[in-house]
């Protein structure tokens, strides 16, 4: 639209920046697009309508990190505006932007705001409760007292025993003719509705938290302004047991709380809650719910946690559950001649998964290797110290356990290249799924490309 007006142009800066997020993966709407959309009609504004467009950019460099560095160029152009409310506007945003990624403040400045208390009046309440018994309460049920009564008589009507023998051999009638023309000895069966997979509920903190939480047992996998949901885990063999705490960060109850559990494939995963959660978390308290789970088979997508409470309006958070493949692993302690025979049998492709990709280094040049082998012993492997020739490499080994395919070997072996920056993985299993899969768990927090190159 080649001109709009400027109150239209507030309004849709205001949307875009509440729910812009929403439609991103639309065709037309992609972050820089939206951003475009609105640059191309802030300049024919007042300074007003400008300063809440800076305030949308603001939570857009929350949620779209890729137009990052766009916002902070129009940031730094409206530092040296004449308007003092447009210039104090970008400074600050400036500041809080060029912050590095792993600082919190930002988003804490972009957090929802809580929902105001309820407050009742006094007196009203006085009155409720020395009146509250004189009124027919059935007046209050759904459809008024006479749509109520209509409905009482119509079931006093179907209820009634007494009748004509004609007439309910007329409605016996009727019913069989109303089948008629229907194929009742079809084999045909109605495929049910196939539930859609909820949208995630995503931001830089959230992944951060999940990927720490893929190799740790303990840790915070979701918090803002009202809920903070923490996880403990342990496993043993094919089983696990996680515990989910939620904590109410507000000063008023939250209603209507339910927690379930969405799992891909439940042949290869089960996740039940040891008992149903309650439907009402005090302010200030903790509610405490035990998952218990069982690995049966391969799996490659882990588990969804959808929560949804009442608190003001109605919150829905939908949470990828740091239940992986890897958590059902554990290591095994191998002599050298022990792992390389080992090695040599399980033999190279298919059942071999290799990748070169840059790794990080110390600030002296040289090689992350403590960083390197808690990532390995995050992912439930055994490093066996002494093993390869090379002291700079890094060896370990693990068992798989499921419950219904048994267990599956692995073995790891790290060759990083300190002058080239460079590292050489390569995964070796008696399956050639569980390498591939293994490889791509293993190699993503130690590239530093982020796996953008490698091979």
């Amino acid at each position: 639209m080649p001109s709009c007006h400027e109150s239209l142009v507030k309004v849709g800066g205001y949307i875009l920046g509440e729910y812009g997020h929403l439609i991103a993966n639309e065709p037309g709407c992609s972050p820089i697009e939206q951003l475009q959309a609105l640059q191309s009609k802030s300049h024919f504004t007042s300074p007003a309508t400008r300063a809440l467009l800076l305030s949308t950019y603001v939570k857009w460099a929350n949620v779209f990190p890729e137009i990052k560095q766009e916002l902070l160029g129009i940031f730094d152009r409206y530092r040296h505006v004449l308007d003092s409310e447009l210039q104090q506007r970008a400074c600050e945003y400036y500041v809080i932007v060029s912050r590095p990624d792993d600082d919190v403040l930002l988003q804490n400045v972009c957090e929802e705001m809580p929902p105001f208390p309820a407050r009742e009046s006094a007196l009203l309440s006085r009155l409720n409760q020395k009146h509250g018994d004189t009124g027919d309460k059935r007046t209050w049920i759904i459809g008024g007292k006479e749509a109520n009564a209509d409905r009482e008589a119509a079931r006093r009507n179907t209820l009634s025993v007494g009748g004509d023998q004609t007439n309910t051999n007329n409605a016996v009638s009727d019913v069989m003719s109303s089948l008629a023309g229907l194929d009742l000895l079809s084999t045909d069966v109605i495929k049910p509705d196939v539930k859609p997979t909820p949208k995630l509920t995503t931001s830089p903190d959230i992944e951060r938290w999940y990927e720490k939480l893929t190799r740790a047992p303990e840790g915070v996998l979701y918090e803002d302004v009202q809920l903070q949901i923490g996880v403990k885990s342990e496993y043993h063999g094919h089983l696990g047991r996680v515990a989910l705490y939620f904590g109410n960060k507000l000063s008023s109850a939250m209603t209507s709380f339910t927690a379930t559990v969405d799992i891909g494939d439940k042949e290869a995963l089960s996740v039940s809650f040891a008992k149903i959660p309650p439907t009402t978390v005090n302010p200030k308290t903790q509610s405490q719910q035990l998952l218990h789970v069982e690995c049966k088979s391969m799996f490659t997508n882990p588990p969804i946690l959808n929560v949804s409470y009442m608190a003001g309006s109605l919150q829905s958070i939908n949470l990828r559950l740091p239940i992986i493949l890897t958590k059902f692993y554990e290591g095994v302690k191998l002599a050298q001649a022990e792992f390389f025979e080992r090695w040599k049998l399980v033999g190279g492709p298919p059942r071999e998964s290799q990748s070169i990709f840059p790794v990080h280094v110390n600030s002296d040049g040289s090689l992350e290797t403590e960083r390197q082998k808690k990532v390995i012993a995050g992912v439930g492997l055994k490093i066996l110290d002494d093993i390869d020739p090379n002291p700079v490499n890094i060896v370990a080994a693990g068992v798989l356990h499921m419950s219904a395919a048994g267990k599956v070997g692995c073995l790891l072996r790290i060759e990083p290249n300190a002058a080239a920056k460079l590292c050489r993985l390569t995964v070796r299993s008696t399956s050639e799924v569980i390498a591939s899969e293994m490889m791509a768990m293993i190699r993503a927090p130690l590239d530093a490309s982020g796996g953008k190159t490698g091979i």
